[in-house]
């Protein structure tokens, strides 16, 4: 007698722990738009974010360029600044290529095969990581040159020197 009872009530449990097909439609249709959602809006976040980071390095470098030739005319030797500023420029330009990759691998991700496509979608977030890096090192350069820069202009002044 105890048996058969015990019997009926595991059957019902096993029933409530499995959702209907139906359901479990549903949920991957429900998984696939998130996927869908993360990846788009991850794109846009990255374009903004890196538009943004390449709009005032490229102003902060013109203007640098700028300060420059004024030093050169004035018969400064601006030689190591300017080399700085060339390599800033460079990293510049390869950080606003690896970004734009990262940008169009992200949005070439396709939701439905979201499983399918997880090593684009590492590649992509590696993409992203290496541009931002390299968005650093220019960064870090333009406040290498402007250290030099200091020195260049106002050579006499002990507060120049004390910004090193």
């Amino acid at each position: 007698m105890f048996p058969a009872l015990a019997s009926a009530q595991s059957s019902e449990n096993v029933t409530k722990r499995r959702p209907d097909k139906p359901a479990q439609a549903q949920i991957q249709e429900v998984k696939q738009e998130v996927r869908s959602n993360v990846a788009e809006k991850h794109a846009s976040r990255l374009e903004k974010r890196f538009s943004s980071y390449y709009i005032r390095l490229n102003n902060i470098i013109t203007r640098f360029q700028t300060r420059l030739d004024m030093l050169r005319v004035e018969g400064k030797i601006i030689a190591p600044t300017q080399t700085k500023l060339d390599l800033a420029k460079a990293k510049l330009a390869q950080a606003k290529t690896m970004g734009d990759e990262a940008i169009m691998a992200f949005k070439a991700i396709d939701p439905v095969k979201f499983s399918e496509q997880k090593t684009e979608a590492f590649a992509a977030r590696d993409t992203a990581k290496l541009a931002r890096e390299l968005f650093q090192e220019t960064h870090n350069l333009l406040k290498d040159a402007l250290k030099e820069l200091k020195t260049i202009s106002k050579p006499a002044l002990p507060a120049a020197q004390e910004a090193l």
